[in-house]
């Protein structure tokens, strides 16, 4: 069982829950005093559990009180009908701005902030299974809560089908029709159709049972001698594979400041079935070790900074590297920004990022090599974000095993 030890994530899951904040701020964005329809309600049927978000109404949905009805409403409509789906009949409507703005001027940032409290209670009272954000602006609202960064550019969402545990709902991003129509190009066109297709072709939740809590599979363990005998009973055990990190207090092993400040193994067949996470001293190195040398095929992120932080503690090569999540990132979709494991791990997981809290201690100051890790984290916080990243791994790289037909290596 995890250790009870006071700390950010202990007892905790991955899942966060949606943001709390439920008042708009309509006052402070004043659209509207200025448009026809003011703050206008959604629309639509919602009769197969499907959410449009849009940008924000323009002049023609302002004038009539209905969205998606103008030029880009209507491109949109007649692709959703060769799919056999009624906007009107089988969806519900809404904007990421829910007043016309000026001109049709594009959202701005605080506009969308203040606006997006309407979007989460709509969200809150319909339940949709399935949220198709429309475009850049519906895409920072619907993912922004949820991701808890900056979306970034549009390119690096349009087409994922993220099955997010904070909302329970699939989130599937694509292009605004209004991009597809000023561009005209018909590979754009393409994918949006296919997009839209696997969008609603969702019949239900992508967690219909219980929400994952894969923070409660980590055993933070303290004592490196228990750590050993479990790593040591994964060595000898038919484990099938593990999932492994390091947490350092440098990028690099180059210098003699260098060190591994703790490390997580996770294992299993078609999932991680145990973790554990430690720190690094003691009898776990060796055991670590033995288990870096055994013929137990091997995951990770970026394999290449385990493979060198191991050459450096113990003079030899990890033996039998299975697969690298960030190179398999590449095969599977070569767009730019999508190969860390927290981004495949939210798009393909749904999972929320799980490193806020001791990102700071991760990340060098000025021209520093040195991070904080050593001198200000605590160390069970540090073990659990640790082991969550092998558990993250783990299942990322089952997944795009899965979408590249590949057998499992570990049952060959």
């Amino acid at each position: 069982m995890p250790s009870k030890v006071r700390g950010f994530f202990a007892g905790s899951q991955i899942t966060q829950p949606p943001p709390t904040r439920t008042i708009p701020s309509c006052g402070g964005c004043g659209l509207h005093k200025k448009c026809q329809s003011p703050k206008m309600p959604i629309t639509g049927d919602g009769r197969r559990g499907v959410l449009f978000v849009a940008e924000a109404p323009g002049e023609e949905e302002d004038e009539k009180g209905i969205q998606l009805i103008g030029k880009s409403g209507k491109y949109l409509r007649r692709v959703l009908q060769s799919l056999d789906f009624d906007l009107d009949e089988d969806a519900w409507k809404t904007n990421a701005l829910i007043c016309h703005p000026p001109d049709g001027r594009k959202p701005t940032g605080d506009e969308i902030r203040a606006c997006r409290p309407n979007l989460d209670q709509a969200i809150q009272e319909l339940k949709p299974h399935t949220i198709i954000p429309l475009g850049q602006s519906a895409v920072s609202a619907v993912i922004s809560p949820v991701w808890q960064e900056d979306v970034g550019p549009m390119a690096q969402w349009a087409g994922w089908q993220i099955p997010s545990q904070a909302l329970n709902a699939w989130i599937c991003p694509t292009w605004h029709p209004a991009h597809l129509l000023r561009e005209d190009n018909p590979v754009l066109d393409r994918q949006f159709e296919a997009h839209l297709q696997n969008a609603i072709a969702h019949e239900g939740c992508p967690w219909p049972e219980n929400l994952p809590r894969w923070a409660d599979i980590v055993r933070r363990e303290l004592d490196t001698n228990v750590a050993a005998a479990w790593l040591r009973k994964a060595t000898t055990a038919k484990t099938g594979a593990i999932a492994w990190d390091y947490e350092t207090n440098m990028l690099k092993p180059d210098g003699l400041d260098a060190q591994i400040v703790s490390c997580s193994v996770a294992w299993g067949r078609k999932e991680p079935e145990r973790c554990i996470a430690f720190p690094w001293h003691g009898e776990a190195i060796k055991a670590m070790g033995e288990l870096l040398q055994s013929s137990i095929p091997k995951i990770a992120s970026n394999l290449k900074f385990e493979e060198r932080w191991t050459l450096k503690e113990f003079g030899f090569q990890v033996k039998r590297w299975a697969w690298d999540t960030m190179v398999a990132a590449h095969v599977c979709d070569n767009r730019p920004g999508i190969t860390s494991v927290k981004f495949q791990g939210f798009v393909r997981l749904g999972v929320p990022l799980w490193n806020k809290r001791v990102e700071p201690f991760l990340t060098t100051k000025g021209n520093q090599k040195i991070n904080q890790i050593l001198r200000e984290i605590d160390m069970m916080d540090l073990l659990q974000y640790n082991g969550l990243d092998s558990i993250v791994e783990f299942r990322v790289a089952v997944d795009q095993m899965k979408e590249l037909n590949y057998e499992l290596p570990w049952n060959m």
